[in-house]
């Protein structure tokens, strides 16, 4: 796996204040920045929020995590307040008379008022506090300094840093000590830990040799923002830079050599695409001396969200991933420039979908939100479509990714192992579409909380293999065997030939399983989707399939099932005793899915030594 910066020095490179330069590819310009967020209706959302409160954050719900283990109650004012302060922003610096200065120094303040930027569910104690109490940090002297950055309070220090920036006419005229705050708390809550604190609750930094995942590039990528934007010291922006080219190696250095991302295509827009906004900001900040846009593993990895689109819409969705997720089209065509790939220019093409119209999308990668009004949106041309045919490997990631025009239908298979980040047990798993609607689904995640990322969390029915598209074993008079999680229980691609992924599972799965071989054949043919299992025991056992669904099946003549919506025909092997249950979601996956619960088919055989099960879907 690569490491691009090994043999940079970043004394060597960093250019000096003066020197370096905002989005240093495109010619300067704040007057196209704010006539593209106008244009975009920033002016209109601002509006929206004029006579509103802004949303409290008081001790006690900061404490909901702690107590009863809900994220989402305090994160959506925490995000709402930063949004709000954003959009309050560019509609002031877009229309200049001054209607939206009181409420944007209003929500200003009240950030710089919270104790911590650190949420909840980040939240390390460093006095002895019970974890996820309450912020026990709070910057009073030696002895009681901030040394934890979390993924929010780095994307917090990016936008205030924008703030200090863009607005400082703006609060200057309320008054200076408004901008004095926000550099003091960039200082303390930023700055300090990033370039002093070595290891300790900052995981995501590798000292430690962790296998590190999208915390580092999305936490390097708000840093540098907050550099760039506001530190003027060079001795310090030289240490910054520093630090990320060791951050920034110590993750490639696990990330697979083929550029696929095992947190799956929702969290790609902070792993693989933060590490371009890394790339960017590192360019900006050596003048181009360090500019690694365009070498070809950064091209690979930023392809993987082309690759990975099962249909319009819609990706391969293995890990903590949806299924539906909204790439940034004016990212998609940045990368495609700076990489050279016609695969990303098509997609982001595809995803502007004919749109000239710049959008003002805050978030939490604040860098990429104001480089996007710059980025012209490409227009969709004949034959340049995102792909429709074809078979991709990642060898490294261990995932097939194939499509077939004639039968409409995509397939993504999977090897792997389960120790992925966000991982769940679905070694051997597989995703199909037809007709651009899902035939076999991965369900996805529900809403976080505090048993998502616990010793709980493979006690949660989205995690465990039995609600994948994977079997379960009995051997003797036991229990029924699922995968367990660990790097140990992993697939081995046996051979990925003509859009077939071959795969020995019976190291997925633990000894007690009674495994003495399970070959799985997955692909796509000229009629549509076959699996082909052959499983061989160690003396008698028992196999019971589990595939998981939208639609439920119908039978519609002996053997043979019929799926409405995409018309599709199933056809489990003969003899396998057939059941259906229904899996109810919360309210995330039912709004993912548009539906109350997926459907749950088992397929159960009788006692065997050696068999083989095949499974046809094909459109009808």
């Amino acid at each position: 796996m690569p490491k691009l910066f090994k043999d940079i020095n970043a004394a060597a490179v960093i250019a000096p204040c003066n020197k370096a330069r905002l989005f240093s590819d495109v010619p300067p310009d704040l007057g196209a920045i704010k006539e593209n967020a106008a244009a975009g209706g920033v002016i209109g959302e601002a509006e929206a929020l004029l006579g509103k409160a802004v949303p409290a954050l008081p001790a006690s719900l900061y404490r909901e995590y702690y107590n009863n283990g809900n994220r989402s109650r305090y994160e959506a004012p925490y995000f709402a307040r930063r949004d709000a302060m954003l959009t309050l922003l560019m509609a002031e610096l877009a229309e200049g008379h001054g209607r939206f200065t009181d409420l944007l120094t209003d929500y200003v303040w009240a950030i710089c008022e919270e104790s911590t930027w650190v949420l909840p569910a980040h939240n390390a104690p460093c006095h002895g506090n019970p974890i996820n109490c309450l912020p026990d940090s709070f910057d009073l002297g030696e002895d009681d300094d901030m040394r934890h950055i979390d993924l929010f309070s780095a994307s917090t220090g990016a936008a205030m840093a924008w703030v200090w920036t863009l607005g400082g006419e703006i609060l200057d005229g309320v008054t200076p000590v408004i901008r004095r705050r926000i550099r003091s708390l960039l200082e303390k809550r930023i700055f300090h830990p990033y370039y002093d604190v070595a290891g300790e609750n900052n995981w995501w930094m590798g000292e430690a040799g962790q296998a590190l995942n999208n915390w580092t590039p999305w936490i390097v990528s708000n840093v540098l923002t907050a550099v760039l934007l506001c530190e003027e010291n060079d001795d310090r922006r030289t240490r910054a830079l520093d630090r990320s080219f060791t951050f920034l190696d110590r993750f490639t250095a696990d990330y697979p050599a083929d550029g696929g991302c095992d947190e799956g295509p929702g969290y790609w827009g902070v792993a693989g695409a933060s590490y371009f906004d890394c790339l960017e900001l590192i360019r900006d900040l050596t003048a181009g001396a360090a500019d690694m846009t365009g070498d070809p593993f950064v091209k690979r990895m930023c392809e993987y969200i082309a690759d990975f689109r099962m249909d319009k819409g819609a990706w391969a969705n293995f890990a903590d991933a949806s299924h539906r997720i909204s790439p940034d089209a004016a990212l998609l065509a940045r990368m495609g420039r700076l990489t050279g790939s016609d695969k990303l220019s098509a997609l982001a093409a595809e995803c502007a979908d004919g749109s000239r119209r710049y959008k003002w999308v805050p978030g939490n990668t604040t860098y990429r939100a104001v480089r996007d009004l710059l980025e012209p949106l490409p227009e969709k041309k004949p034959g340049n479509e995102a792909a429709a045919d074809g078979n991709i490997l990642y060898p490294d990631l261990g995932v097939l990714i194939a499509k077939n025009s004639h039968t409409g239908m995509a397939l993504a298979a999977k090897g792997g192992h389960n120790a992925e980040s966000h991982n769940h047990n679905d070694a051997g798993s597989f995703i199909l579409w037809a007709a651009g609607e899902p035939v076999f689904v991965d369900p996805g995640v529900e809403q976080y909380t505090k048993d998502t990322f616990s010793s709980k969390r493979y006690t949660l029915w989205t995690m465990r293999s039995v609600y994948h598209n994977l079997p379960a074993f009995r051997h003797g008079e036991g229990d029924w065997i699922e995968q367990k999680p660990g790097r140990q229980y992993a697939a081995r691609i046996l051979s990925c030939e003509n859009g077939i992924l071959v795969t020995e599972l019976k190291d997925a799965y633990p000894a007690e399983a009674g495994l003495k071989s399970y070959v799985r054949r997955a692909g796509l043919d000229e009629r549509g989707f076959f699996c082909e299992d052959r499983i061989e025991f160690d003396g008698q056992g028992e196999v019971c399939f589990s595939l998981m669904s939208r639609e439920e099946w119908r039978e519609k003549e002996p053997g043979v099932f019929r799926m409405d919506s995409p018309a599709v025909l199933i056809r489990p092997e003969p003899g396998l005793a057939v059941s259906l249950e229904a899996v109810l979601l919360e309210s995330k996956l039912r709004r993912e899915w548009g539906r109350n619960a997926l459907v749950r088919t088992r397929l159960t055989s009788g006692a065997f030594e050696t068999g083989t099960f095949t499974l046809r879907a094909d459109p009808e």
